[in-house]
């Protein structure tokens, strides 16, 4: 309270004028969406004790109610100064965000003396910004590729997921499996082995809830795993390409035998069938024990403990279809700054100390989500709950780079549920396929 006193005024006598604007008391609103707000409310307060004309405020703002409020907060000129984006969000809001200046100028401030006689010690600062070259070398290849738009940087993470294999060892242990899969061979083998139907075609316990897309939250990107691993990029220089070449109709096309192999846990007709879309979400099916293995990332580990503490799980690396070319799929947040705001320098500056090598530790090992730092991943790789996520970090690739990514996973989605529809009489299955893929490829280049 006595350095707000002071800066408001009674304490700043013996600065000049250019140091009293320089510290004139200013307040940045930050909205979040899954950032730990409380953490982030830890880097306000440290921020704060170097300069204490500087007050952030944050707030958590709903996933789906994010679009109607960001939208309308700009039009009424109440926007917020710093917001948490996801890195699939970047290409929607661009024209919205503030593209990350070369430096900023703040200024420290250092209260000395007593209370009655206090003396403000005022230091201007000009901070650099990362670089796009201090990207590449220092955060995880996916990093620049994404957050850097026509030679411009839009946001920087504090933490990057990667997709891996939950499983519940109780009931890998019923199934007589005494190691999880190492390879996708033995992942549909042990999916035979847990899988239950009644009767009547129920499935009782799903190996793994796989196959659809109405029902899976990470569908999107476990199919986009599945094409990436046979060596098929979604979206490549802006244009999607997993189509390309689909229209010669071959069997084996990369996409095809991507998507046939996704949607088989789907089709009664498999050996591999453990789901369908009368499924309850995945989520909720492996939170309740009725599942022996899903798909998700860190950020659904305390999630998972949070619905069933109860449940005996563990986590492993996704596996790979070739260990020689490892890939994950990259998924995560970055922290931007909205063009709109009046304090750009602060704002920009606030990222920047958070994104520090030494905040990005705390924050991490806070929230147990892996760094987006390459600095921290041979210690990462050793943490027991962390590991199975870093283990492909480096290889790990955001998929999408457009404008609407809610149209683009409905077209794959609807991709996922027109392939499982039976083929009408006298159809070429083969030609069928190939216009499904067509047409959700058009769709997303839609959306770029």
């Amino acid at each position: 309270m006595l350095s707000i006193t002071a800066l408001a005024g009674f304490g700043c006598k013996g600065l000049s004028q250019t140091e009293q604007a320089s510290i004139k008391p200013i307040t940045l609103t930050y909205w979040t969406v899954f950032d730990d707000v409380g953490q982030l409310q830890k880097f306000a307060a440290a921020y704060k004790k170097t300069r204490p004309y500087v007050t952030v405020n944050i707030r958590q703002i709903r996933y789906e109610e994010f679009d109607d409020l960001f939208t309308n907060a700009l039009a009424d000129d109440i926007g917020p100064d710093v917001v948490s984006m996801h890195v699939r969000w970047l290409g929607k809001y661009e024209a919205r965000l503030d593209p990350m200046p070369a430096s900023v100028n703040v200024s420290d401030v250092e209260i000395t003396g007593s209370q009655f006689s206090e003396q403000i010690i005022v230091t201007p600062r000009t901070n650099p910004m990362p670089s796009i070259r201090g990207l590449e070398s220092n955060f995880i290849g996916t990093v620049a590729s994404d957050v850097v738009i026509r030679n411009q940087i839009y946001g920087l993470p504090l933490a990057l997921d990667t997709l891996a294999l939950y499983y519940n060892k109780k009931i890998l242990d019923k199934a007589g499996i005494a190691e999880p899969p190492t390879s996708w061979t033995t992942f549909l083998d042990d999916v035979k082995k847990i899988t239950r139907v009644n009767g009547v075609g129920d499935i009782i316990q799903s190996g793994v809830p796989m196959g659809t897309g109405n029902n899976i939250d990470n569908a999107t990107d476990i199919f986009a795993l599945l094409l990436l691993q046979n060596g098929v990029d979604v979206v490549k220089d802006g244009t999607v390409v997993f189509a390309g070449g689909i229209d010669r109709a071959a069997s084996n096309h990369p996409t095809l035998e991507a998507l046939r192999f996704y949607t088989d846990f789907a089709r009664p007709t498999k050996e591999v069938y453990s789901w369908n879309e009368k499924q309850t979400d995945a989520f909720t099916a492996f939170t309740q024990g009725r599942a022996g293995f899903f798909f998700g990332f860190a950020y659904d580990f305390p999630r998972i403990k949070s619905r069933a503490p109860q449940l005996a799980i563990e986590v492993i690396p996704v596996p790979q279809l070739n260990d020689n070319a490892p890939v994950n799929v990259a998924n995560y947040w970055v922290e931007s700054v909205v063009k709109k705001t009046k304090h750009r320098d602060e704002a920009w500056d606030f990222i920047r100390f958070m994104t520090t090598p030494e905040n990005i530790k705390i924050y991490t090992d806070a929230t147990k989500q892996p760094s987006p730092l390459r600095a921290h991943v041979a210690a990462q790789q050793e943490d027991p709950e962390l590991g199975p996520f870093v283990q492909g970090i480096l290889t790990a690739k955001n998929w999408y780079t457009g404008r609407d990514i809610d149209k683009a996973n409905i077209a794959i989605e609807n991709l996922m549920l027109q392939y499982l529809l039976p083929y009408a009489d006298g159809q070429n299955a083969l030609k069928r396929d190939a216009q499904l893929i067509i047409n959700a490829a058009t769709i997303v280049q839609q959306t770029l």
